[in-house]
């Protein structure tokens, strides 16, 4: 039998690409697999419409937002309780060719020394352009990119990258215990990056797989949180520095404010005042350890408190 996967799908609203991302998911070709979806406190009914829907799905149902990596982590949880080999985490605002869970999971079966991998992928509205095949990193400048300058045709072998996109990964159980989840402080971007690089840390490969393709349609949780831009690229690049590059955290953190003050100057009038606002807000909160969500008081060691979320089988 192929070994089992748990896809784990955090939503935070949403419920329409939830249910698009689902169907995709039921003509995917790999049987050995569990959906989890965590409802990250949303309001849209998003939990009831799954109840009523006719996907096969477990909710994990949270009772406060606990962004990209408390989601997530909630999921990865529940994932390690049903005994999966490995976890499929997959943004809600995709869709998956069928077929490309089997591609990953082969992959990985084959590469045992690999922790993550990562399909190639695409924009949902212009299918023919990728939006992910690989990235850069520089820790010591707290800059990581993705690598537009190879586009792998389906038929590439798989080849190592220093990270992935969180929008799509495939984690191996056995990896994940011994690195552990993601880092909650990060609350949501540079979390994956973070990931990978505990990865490489301790020895594991990141991989993208070509023959793997997904579709995604890009930020539509995130394009509903005011000022999340500036604020979390700054505050939680400058966290990334500080775990991985602490040799040159100094340099690190005029090289990404330089960047976040020629992005403003790029702008105009209240916009450019705007993103520099929200830039030195992310510096200010970093300096003081406060991670998690934006505007909330928490500290760098310590996790928010909040209610034990409950599983419903559906």
């Amino acid at each position: 039998m192929k070994p089992k996967v748990a896809v784990v799908i955090v939503v935070w609203n949403g419920v329409e690409d939830t249910l698009e991302c689902l169907n995709s998911l039921a003509k995917d070709s790999y049987k050995n697999k569990e959906i989890i979806v965590v409802d990250n406190a949303s309001t849209d009914g998003t939990s009831e419409i799954l109840r009523s829907s006719n996907f096969n799905v477990k909710i994990v149902h949270s009772s406060a937002n606990l962004g990209f990596t408390g989601g997530n982590n909630l999921g990865l949880a529940e994932a390690q309780k049903g005994g999966a080999h490995y976890a499929f985490l997959l943004n809600n605002d995709t869709t998956v060719e069928p077929g490309a869970l089997s591609a990953l999971v082969d992959t990985a079966e084959q590469q045992p020394s690999s922790g993550i991998l990562s399909p190639v992928i695409h924009y949902h509205d212009i299918p023919a352009e990728i939006w992910f095949a690989g990235a850069s990193l520089k820790l010591r400048v707290g800059e990581a990119l993705h690598d537009h300058s190879f586009q792998p045709g389906r038929l590439t072998p798989p080849y190592a990258s220093p990270w992935v996109s969180g929008c799509a990964m495939l984690v191996r159980i056995t990896a994940l215990q011994q690195v552990g989840v993601f880092d909650e402080r990060f609350y949501l971007n540079w979390e994956d990056v973070d990931w990978c690089v505990r990865m490489h840390n301790a020895a594991w490969k990141v991989m993208v797989v070509p023959r793997a393709r997904i579709y995604h349609k890009g930020g539509r949780s995130q394009s509903r949180l005011d000022g999340v831009k500036s604020y979390y690229t700054v505050r939680n690049s400058l966290l990334l520095c500080l775990k991985h590059a602490k040799a040159a955290y100094m340099f690190s953190i005029f090289a990404v404010m330089g960047r976040q003050l020629h992005e403003a100057l790029r702008h105009r009038g209240p916009e450019r005042l705007a993103i520099w606002r929200t830039a030195c807000e992310g510096l200010r909160d970093h300096l003081l350890s406060r991670y998690g969500p934006r505007g909330m008081q928490q500290t760098q060691i310590g996790v928010r408190s909040r209610e034990r979320p409950t599983a419903v089988s559906v």
